[in-house]
């Protein structure tokens, strides 16, 4: 695992579904993601939901294509505005109450583990 390819909020990019369908230009990959993904995202992206053309992204950290769902998510907005590369280093790491929500979710657990691994160096 790079450490660049390490998100804001903990998760890896390179595992990401919508990660692997732009590396690999993959639109069966894009189709699926954004049918399964318009149920979850619902809330953010509105009544309309996910196309594969929003199934685009080059990583949270890119200033290039990200994520709906990434660029508008409020542990990369602040991590941006402390100038952050990841929440590890974050003296609310513990008890920031985006972070618990977002960690609450079982699949985000991998991302909580990362930021770990990281503050433990």
């Amino acid at each position: 695992m790079k450490s660049t390819a390490i998100g804001c909020c903990g998760l890896n990019c390179e595992d990401c579904l919508v990660f692997i369908a732009t590396v690999n230009n993959d639109e069966n990959l894009r189709q699926k993601t954004a049918e399964e993904w318009s149920k979850l995202y619902s809330e953010h992206v509105g009544k309309t939901g996910l196309k594969p053309k929003d199934m685009n992204c080059t990583g949270c950290k890119s200033e290039k294509r990200v994520f709906v769902g990434c660029l508008n998510c409020p542990i990369r907005r602040c991590c941006g505005e402390k100038k952050s590369v990841t929440c590890a280093n974050c003296e609310k790491f513990e008890t920031c109450d985006i972070l618990n929500g977002f960690y609450a979710v079982p699949a985000h657990q991998s991302a909580k583990d990362n930021l770990n691994r990281i503050r433990a160096r």
